[in-house]
């Protein structure tokens, strides 16, 4: 990765701040850091001369707390004072790294009941753009095959919500889906419109041999399932009892 360019002059000035600072981390790990000075650390590898420390509080003040920072577009991330394309591609690249080997984890084992869905849900939910939706592709072991992106900022709207699911169930032979979105303004209830569409993806998925087993709306940590409100039936597939 190419390091963002800084002031060669302040090599010196620096240099025993960044000892302390790697030496604190060494001994306490981050529990005794504060958010900023997190960031004053991870920015020290896209940085190598430069204090750091107006860095770090210029994206805490612009983007409100370190997850903030960490889930931000890198192209937002290089609207902010001190930050070039090397700096905003890293903090990226640490947050997608994590939610991704967080992911791995969880879907190591079969998903059988809502605590571990809601877990996949909210994990890879994190950070994306408001108005993404997705499918969770499992089989008959209820294994994750695959999570599929159906729309967000980065991929064209489906004409067909109901086929575009359908043609991936086909891809990755399975029989079984869970749909999940969130919503621009974070409201947690289904809208008439969520609930019209989930009813008809049942419907037609059920007609071509694929269940729908939930669909998820997610808003950071809280995940609200509207398969049964939709249909006005239970026919989740998953047990209720973890809710």
């Amino acid at each position: 990765m190419e390091k963002d360019k800084q002031p060669a002059s302040a090599s010196d000035l620096h240099k025993n701040h960044r000892k302390r600072l790697f030496a604190r981390y060494s001994r306490d790990g981050f529990d005794s850091f504060e958010e900023h000075n997190i960031l004053e650390l991870l920015l020290f590898y896209s940085i190598p001369r430069a204090d750091t420390n107006p860095t770090a509080h210029n994206l805490i003040n612009r983007f409100g707390s370190l997850y903030g920072v960490l889930t931000a577009p890198p192209e937002e991330l290089v609207k902010v004072d001190g930050v070039g394309p090397a700096s905003a591609q890293l903090l990226h690249a640490i947050f997608d790294s994590a939610r991704t080997a967080n992911l791995h984890r969880l879907c190591e084992s079969p998903i059988k009941d809502y605590d571990r869905l809601l877990k996949v849900a909210v994990e890879w939910m994190a950070g994306r753009d408001a108005g993404t939706s997705a499918v969770i592709l499992l089989n008959d072991r209820n294994e994750v095959q695959d999570i599929a992106v159906l729309a967000s900022r980065h991929v064209t709207t489906p004409p067909s919500y109901p086929e575009a699911v359908l043609a991936l169930a086909r891809k990755y032979a399975v029989s079984k889906v869970v749909l999940m979105h969130n919503h621009p303004d974070a409201v947690m209830h289904p809208s008439a419109s969520d609930r019209c569409m989930t009813a008809d993806i049942y419907r037609f998925l059920k007609d071509n041999g694929v269940q729908l087993m939930e669909h998820l709306i997610v808003h950071e940590f809280d995940v609200n399932p509207i398969l049964d409100e939709s249909m006005c039936e239970t026919v989740s597939g998953f047990p209720r009892a973890y809710l």
